[in-house]
Parts: structure tokens; sequence; C-alpha cells
């Protein structure tokens, strides 16, 4: 959801750097998460793996994470004038056109399921599409920033966490924090930070990269179990290191990310907004799992799989052509003006 680079898909700058396909499986992955956190688990399963999948709602601050590292990784820097307009035209064109078909299919659907219906569905797309289109908003001008000082920056970006962590924990209720997207600058901002270390050759060791994964794992499921998966645990300067040292550690060649380079992988990376887009409209279709046994909740197995069949149409048909008629009808108007 952060964008590609690859140039079959769209891209419209030139890339100075090949594209992480670990990397893309991990976003793969996260999107997974993401979608079967709403799917849920059945009625009557242990409390610890409701946490634990509705903690897949971690893939949403991760994709931010990842935004910063994938835009500073392609775009370290934006120049006034032509650079500047692709790089805005071609962030608009990633996002608009899959966007705009299946929100008027939920308008459409509207006329039948009603208007609650849409609203429950469009609310986090649109909240999503707007989040997305700030962070890139801000990007260029955090370049020169990030450059000048990384070090500085990182920790403004912790800082400004740890001070909305504190308000979250102490009004109780940070749905109001979750939804601001001035709120997931600081995500930006570290992902571009990781991003300038991976540039200057930065790497983990083999042994090093395997350690910081096997505890990103143990922590994630210790603070998941510990307190819940409560927003104020999941959305929070607690994973903004852990998740930034999972990236470090997957650039490193190891059999997790050859694994995570696999071709299943990668393509879930790549349909990765399109499922994000869709898994509103899929689980407010068929509802979370509410059956009691684990024979009928393994419909919801069906349900993700339906997620991603139809996000790979989506992406296929709808996203990916028209990102192209988007970057050549810009192409053609700048070409006559």
């Amino acid at each position: 959801m952060t964008g590609l680079t690859s140039v079959e898909q769209g891209a419209v700058l030139r890339h100075p750097r090949p594209e992480i396909l670990a990397l893309t499986g991990l976003r793969g992955l996260a999107a997974l998460g993401v979608v079967a956190s709403q799917v849920g688990v059945w009625r009557t399963a242990p409390p610890w793996l409701h946490h634990l999948v509705a903690a897949g709602s971690l893939g949403v601050p991760f994709f931010f994470l990842l935004s910063g590292f994938v835009l500073f990784y392609n775009y370290p820097t934006l120049s006034p004038g032509r650079s500047l307009s692709r790089y805005a035209v071609a962030r608009i064109a990633r996002l608009g056109p899959l966007f705009v078909v299946i929100g008027a299919g939920v308008l459409v659907l509207s006329r039948l399921n009603g208007g609650e219906w849409a609203r429950s569905v469009l609310g986090p797309q649109t909240w999503y599409l707007g989040t997305a289109l700030v962070l890139y908003a801000v990007y260029p001008a955090l370049t020169r920033v990030v450059a000048a000082d990384p070090a500085r920056a990182a920790v403004c970006a912790l800082a400004v966490q740890l001070v909305v962590l504190a308000l979250r924990l102490g009004t109780g209720s940070d749905d109001w924090l979750y939804r601001n997207p001035l709120v997931w600058i600081p995500d930006l901002v570290l992902g571009m930070v990781l991003a300038g270390l991976a540039v200057n050759g930065f790497r983990l060791s083999r042994r090093t990269a395997y350690f910081v994964q096997g505890a990103v794992v143990v922590y994630a499921v210790a603070v998941v179990l510990a307190f819940g998966s409560s927003s104020a645990v999941r959305y929070s300067v607690l994973w903004s290191v852990p998740l930034g040292l999972l990236i470090l550690s997957v650039l490193t060649r190891t059999r997790v990310s050859a694994v995570l380079a696999g071709p299943v992988l990668v393509r879930l990376g790549v349909l990765g907004y399109a499922m994000f887009l869709l898994k509103t409209v899929v689980i407010q279709g068929f509802g979370p799992v509410h059956a009691g046994t684990l024979s009928d909740a393994l419909l919801a197995l069906g349900w993700i799989g339906f997620t991603v069949l139809i996000a790979e149409g989506a992406h296929r048909y709808i996203g990916a052509p028209g990102r192209h008629w988007l970057l050549q009808l810009v192409r053609r108007t700048a070409v006559r003006a």
C-alpha cells in the first residue's frame, strides 16, 4: 500500500535502485494480517487467539512506516518543478483510480444496503486515502530535513510518538487521535531514516538479522498477550522500533528474506492497496465471524481468499490500467500545453 517501485506497475520517475522484493512480500503479509483482523475468529476461540488475530491491524501503522522507507529509498530528493510535479501525479495515480471505481460501486450498492452500510464501508477507505495523501504531501518538505540530520529527525519523531501515546493512555479513548493524519507523520519520518541507512549501505549481519526477526515476533506476541489488542497498545511508539528493526532485518540476505521475496508474497504485496479497499466491502457483505464452532469458522478463510481474489481482479483490470491511463493523460496534456 506504499506504492510500487517497478516500472511495469506504473512508476514514472527513474529509480536509482531496484525494488526490494522482500519488503514487498512483507507488505503482503501485513495486508493479510489487516484482512484477518477484520474477519476475526470463531466466537468460542480462546481470548489469546482473539487478541493475536485482532493485532493483525498492526499492518496499518506498518504501511505508513514502510511508505516513508519506499519514498525516501526511491525519491531521496525532489527538486521544485518537473520532478516534484511528476511525483505528485504519480502518487495521485497510484491511489485515485481504484478508489474512485470502488467508491462508485459502493454508492451504487448503497441503494440496496442503505446509507449506513455505505458509510461503514467508505469510512475506513476514505480515512486511509486522506491520510496517505497528507503523508505524500508533506514528504517533499521532509526530505531535506531528514537528509541533513537523520538522527535528530528520528529522535524528534519518537518524542512526538511518546507524547501521542501519553495522550492516548490519558484520555482512555484514542479514536480522535488515530483518525488524525498528522499523528502518522512520525512513522513516515522513521521510515525515511531507515531508508537513509539502507542507501548508505547499512546491513545487519545474518546472525543479527535472524535474532531481530525472532525477537520482534516474541515481543509482539508478548505485548499483545499482556495488554490485549486495545488500540492504545497497537498504534503507538511501542511498535515503531520493533517494526523498523524488522524492515532492516529483511534487507539482509537470509532464508526469511528469500521466502518474503517469493512470488506469492510479492504478489500479495502488489495487491495490498486493493485488498485494503475491498476488505471492508467483503466484511460488510458477509459479516465478521460469529460462528461458534471451528468448522463453521473455517468459512473465514474463504472470505480472506475471496478478498484476495477480487483484489487481484481489481488491481489487474482497474488499478494498474487506471494508473497508466491517468499518467498518459497527464503527459499528453503537458505536451499540448
